[in-house]
């Protein structure tokens, strides 16, 4: 089942999906659902996590800033020696 829904797009976001469809082998339009899918399921997961977060910090959950320092920093050492 589909909805139609009438979209006005700024110009340089439709130019960018033209592109990317011809790009592709798709059509504007074909390009547009599959853009719309995967940002939709991007800012659900990112909803999602930021309501987690906050709902833990409602419950007084905190993560000291120390530890949060050291977690950073042993993944820049990692990411650091993957690219080597």
């Amino acid at each position: 089942m589909t909805a139609v829904t009438v979209l006005s797009l700024p110009l340089g976001v439709s130019r960018r999906i033209e592109k990317l469809a011809k790009e592709a082998g798709r059509t504007p339009a074909q390009m547009l659902k599959f853009v719309i899918r995967d940002g939709l399921e991007h800012t659900e997961y990112a909803v999602r996590e930021a309501n987690a977060g906050l709902a833990e910090l409602e419950t007084g959950k905190r993560i000291p800033l120390e530890q949060i320092r050291k977690h950073i920093e042993a993944r820049r050492k990692q990411r650091a020696r993957a690219v080597r």
